[in-house]
């Protein structure tokens, strides 16, 4: 199973992510979001209350398979997405 603490509710490798930098990340799990403010990811999987969008029975829904075609590193985390949803 991925390891959370090193990736994103939708997927994606933290360590790849813009924000990361010096190996620090403000991390989409720790931070506190306004409501309305956090990504849709985040947002879709607080409400579902799971882990992140592997798990959900919907995965991929609509709204994520175009995030996961928006870049290279969302295509990766569409991949590891779909190990974990295999794994739970």
């Amino acid at each position: 199973m991925p390891n959370l603490d090193l990736i994103g509710y939708c997927g994606v490798d933290c360590s790849a992510c813009t924000d990361y930098t010096g190996g620090k990340c403000p991390s989409c799990r720790e931070s506190t979001w306004e409501p309305g403010d956090e990504c849709k990811p985040i947002a879709c999987c607080k409400e579902r209350e799971i882990m992140c969008c592997g798990a959900c029975a919907e995965f991929p829904c609509g709204m994520m398979r175009e995030f996961y075609e928006e870049s290279e590193g969302h295509r990766r985390a569409y991949e590891l997405m779909k190990t974990f949803g295999r794994q739970g």
